[in-house]
């Protein structure tokens, strides 16, 4: 990357264009504008980066800055306290990066003494000394004595990271240092984590993180159900494509001002809501990338279906519609495909199957992507589920479990239902998990080319061996089940057999 970051905005673009270490060349040229970044958007970009190299952006960070980022690092969980590692991690990336100069003192002295009380409780045991108590280490080695020679203190675990934190408190302000050490002696854990914790919340609340019930209601189904696929909402279905441009971007560049800031808040506030509602752990670099993609997705397909695509719609709707309505309106989608995916498994599914079902690939991939309590779009060809992004995949994924539904019924005209292929499965050895809908019919040819009464033997047999007139007589089994037609079904059976 060349050339000067000429402002504030510049910056933020090149930012989340930039992936990896890409983002440190992107601050280290940025200089004194990383101080005016959103702390959340700064603090995602040293995850993307690795904190430990990045040290110098720590230490470049604003007081309020540096303090989110240990806000979102050090609480693993809603209901646990800090971390203590964390919390000196992040101190000592402060220190290292910035020499121990006036900034990090500055950054140290604006954590929350509750914090820090809980840190040195969790790794030291405080002995204070007097004339008349004057107690002998149990292990020297692990033991410091305090500058005002008010307190031993011994450590019981990370001894040079416990030791300099301390020491970094007495060298800001000897009297508050001593305050703070009677702190950890007497205050209770609990009243200083639910202190600690309420400031903390309070922090992220202000800049844009909701609390657990106001994220999990983003992935409410909406009230008001639409149909985007209708005749007059557009192309139809099989029409569409996947838009070549972000959506998202397109519409921002089309806002300027207030309505651009604020809209930029909102689809932060959607992020970080998808963040909380889903138990990511914000320490997680990979986790918390993964999921805001995935927020990301669930936005785009929002802002495509209320704007039908169109860019100049898209930055009116950021503008004038709650982003939470946004993002249950592609919920909303998923939503209506779970339901049909769940009718499509119960009428898949053995007697004695749990949770497998008697479709081939890539369907059952499809339908078990769908139901999840986060219904997800199985792509064929691709390794994992992700979001649904645009309308093109919603109409995909209608015309893979319309596929589902021929199978089913191409089993049901063959009378090869569930109920009566779980006997002959447990007959032939065959476990529910291992028989599909294809090893069914392929028995069936075989057992009629055989002249032998229906079994499930032949799709048991390894290797298998097709009779002479197998792919005529599959043909034939077919083309009269299914009055004929040649279906997709009826397709993907003979790439599955081979044929």
């Amino acid at each position: 990357m060349s050339g000067a970051l000429l402002d504030l905005r510049t910056t933020r673009r090149a930012l989340s264009e930039a992936r990896g270490k890409q983002k440190l060349e992107v601050l280290l040229q940025a200089g004194a504008l990383v101080r005016s970044l959103p702390a959340e958007e700064l603090y995602l970009a040293l995850l993307d980066i690795g904190p430990d190299d990045a040290a110098e952006i720590v230490a470049m960070a604003t007081p309020e800055q540096f303090r989110h980022f240990i806000d979102m690092a050090a609480w693993p969980r809603s209901d646990e306290g800090p971390r203590r590692a964390e919390v000196l991690r992040w101190l000592r990336l402060a220190r290292e990066g910035g020499k121990a100069g006036a900034r990090f003192r500055t950054q140290l002295r604006t954590l929350d003494v509750e914090l820090l009380a809980l840190v040195l409780r969790g790794g030291m045991v405080v002995h204070e000394l007097t004339e008349d108590n004057q107690p002998d280490p149990q292990e020297p080695a692990l033991a410091f004595y305090t500058p005002d020679r008010r307190f031993m203190l011994e450590f019981s675990s990370d001894y040079a990271g416990m030791r300099q934190l301390v020491e970094d408190i007495y060298t800001e302000d000897p009297g508050s240092a001593g305050r703070l050490i009677e702190a950890v002696r007497w205050e209770l854990t609990t009243e200083l984590e639910d202190t600690a914790r309420r400031w903390r919340d309070g922090r992220l609340r202000d800049v844009g993180v909701p609390d657990f019930e106001e994220a999990v209601s983003f992935y409410a189904r909406p009230k008001i159900k639409k149909n985007f696929f209708s005749s007059a909402a557009g192309d139809p279905p099989a029409a569409l494509v996947a838009p070549q441009r972000n959506l998202i971007e397109a519409a921002l560049e089309r806002l300027s001002g207030e309505d651009l800031e604020e809209a930029e808040e909102s689809l932060v506030y959607a992020a970080n809501a998808a963040l909380v509602a889903n138990h990511v752990p914000l320490d997680d670099a990979d986790e918390v990338r993964d999921q805001l993609a995935e927020a990301r997705a669930t936005l785009a397909l929002g802002l495509e279906l209320l704007s039908g695509g169109d860019p100049d719609r898209a930055a009116r709707v950021l503008v004038d519609t709650p982003i939470r309505e946004v993002f249950q309106t592609a919920m909303g989608e998923a939503y209506r495909l779970q339901t049909r995916a769940r009718k499509i498994a119960v009428a898949a599914r053995m007697p004695q199957a749990q949770s497998a079902t008697l479709l081939d690939a890539p369907l059952d991939g499809v339908v078990d992507a769908l139901l999840g309590p986060r219904p997800f779009f199985h792509q064929p060809g691709q390794r994992r589920p992700r979001a649904f992004a645009s309308r093109a995949d919603v109409a995909a994924a209608e015309g893979l479990l319309e596929e589902a539904e021929q199978e089913l019924a191409l089993l049901a005209a063959l009378r090869l239902s569930p109920a009566v292929l779980g006997p002959k499965a447990e007959e032939a050895g065959l476990g529910p998990a291992a028989l599909k809908a294809s090893d069914a019919i392929y028995a069936l040819v075989e057992s009629q080319l055989r002249n032998e009464p229906f079994s499930l033997k032949s799709a048991a047999e390894e290797p298998r061996r097709k009779s002479p007139g197998f792919a005529e007589k599959l043909d034939e089994v077919v083309r009269n089940a299914t009055g004929g037609s040649q279906n997709a079904t009826a397709r993907r059976l003979r790439e599955i057999l081979a044929l």
